[in-house]
């Protein structure tokens, strides 16, 4: 390169190209997100303090547990979620969870960092765990985006990253089924890797990773297996998204 254009590049830096709609941007509260990509995402600042939805339409009498919450209380002390999984938000993450596009993982981790700070920083969370995803999945996909999630914030917040369950059960789409249904196509779904002593949950308390909250069934499933099995003390849960609540 010639000493003309590096003094170009030094003075007048080429913008970062937005990992989202691809054009170069200034700069971003998000690395890798311009502000006009995240100025179309629904971020969640009031919702369900239990499950962390949002619930549509607004019928929440601050304080209280939604609908859904009420009638049957998830194992898991309270989930986040950053934003609504719909419009522009739902479609970028479509891409990083089905378009191979696990450098997405890198500002979406970014906004669970700030959600975990807002939410769980003082809940003393000792692991973060992936939501485990099925070998023949993980193959198709080539990466599973949840422990890719769970990876990126565990070098932020400087807590241990542990990969320790299987899903030895490969369901059904479960955005296909029922909430009573998924119930039932999850149960037995998931266990503790051979290698892993489960002696290390008791008494912990643990933060699961998602990229999106539906109905909740995966993580409370997840939930009362590191609860009720390996003894943890209380299990948080934090997603990229989530499904609303509807009331109607």
């Amino acid at each position: 390169m010639k000493v003309l254009d590096i003094l170009k590049d030094l003075v007048y830096p080429e913008k970062p190209v937005c990992l989202a709609c691809g054009r170069r941007h200034d700069h971003s509260e998000i690395e890798g997100i311009c502000e006009r990509c995240l100025a179309r995402f629904s971020f969640i600042t009031d919702a369900c303090p239990v499950c962390g939805r949002e619930v549509v339409p607004a019928a929440l009498i601050e304080g209280q547990p939604c609908p859904e919450c009420q009638e049957e209380r998830p194992p898991y002390n309270f989930a986040r979620s950053v934003f609504t999984y719909s419009g522009y938000a739902r479609e970028v993450l479509l891409e990083y969870k089905y378009g191979h596009r696990p450098d997405l993982a890198e500002p979406f981790s970014q906004m669970l960092f700030l959600y975990y700070d807002e939410y769980f920083k003082d809940q003393d969370i000792d692991y973060l765990i992936p939501v485990p995803m099925h070998g023949d999945r993980k193959t198709y996909r080539g990466y599973n985006q949840a422990a890719r999630l769970a990876q990126e914030l565990s070098k932020k917040i400087n807590i241990e990253y542990r990969d320790v369950l299987l899903r030895v059960k490969n369901s059904l789409p479960l955005y296909t089924l029922t909430k009573k249904a998924r119930k039932l196509e999850l149960e037995g779904a998931f266990e503790l890797k051979d290698d892993v002593n489960p002696s290390i949950f008791k008494d912990k308390n643990i933060l699961i990773i998602d990229d999106i909250i539906t109905t909740g069934t995966t993580s409370s499933e997840i939930s009362h297996f590191v609860l009720k099995e390996l003894g943890a003390v209380g299990v948080y849960v934090l997603t990229t998204a989530s499904v609303p609540v509807k009331t109607d």
